[in-house]
């Protein structure tokens, strides 16, 4: 039996390449474009993989390690974030709209809902008005329904400022 030759640094180079494109497909099937915009925008709010992780509700069920793989992805990986943007613009606005609605709430944004206080009545206006005073803190498609939804949210769970 005659030895099998070396292998040349040009069909290594091919071989990683082909692996990576066998890793880049396969994750297509799973990663959905609702779900990458989804991921970019929850990151983007709470600068936290783990909040994401935790926090966020994706099509299907995905682990800490492959939301920070697929993080990395979309930063470095040339041709998965090419592809994912393409698919991210294919998207209707109305599922854009949707998704805009379920990003997590930041840390910043949490503190000004907790300044509202527990026993006063706040009415829409008191959150259009939050909205209008700070419209760097919030994410730029929360409504006053949203942030009073979240303010009760925060009520119930005795996470406002004037709650022990």
């Amino acid at each position: 039996v005659a030895p099998s030759p070396v292998p040349t640094p040009g069909l290594a180079k091919r071989m990683k390449k082909s692996k990576q494109s066998l890793q880049v497909t396969k994750d297509l099937g799973r990663w959905k474009p609702a779900d990458d915009l989804l991921l970019i925008n929850a990151v983007l709010q709470t600068n936290d993989l783990t909040s994401v992780h935790l926090g966020v509700k994706f099509s299907c069920r995905f682990n800490l390690r492959e939301i920070q793989e697929r993080w990395y992805a979309l930063l470095y990986d040339p041709i998965v974030s090419k592809l994912a943007c393409q698919a991210m613009r294919q998207l209707h606005p109305e599922a854009i709209a949707a998704i805009q609605s379920k990003v997590l709430f930041s840390k910043a944004e949490e503190q000004l809902l907790s300044k509202v206080g527990s026993t006063s009545q706040p009415t829409l206006d008191t959150f259009q008005e939050l909205l209008h005073k700070h419209p760097d803190v919030f994410y730029p498609s929360r409504t006053a329904k949203a942030l009073q939804l979240h303010w009760q949210l925060m009520k119930q769970y005795y996470l406002l400022d004037d709650q022990t």
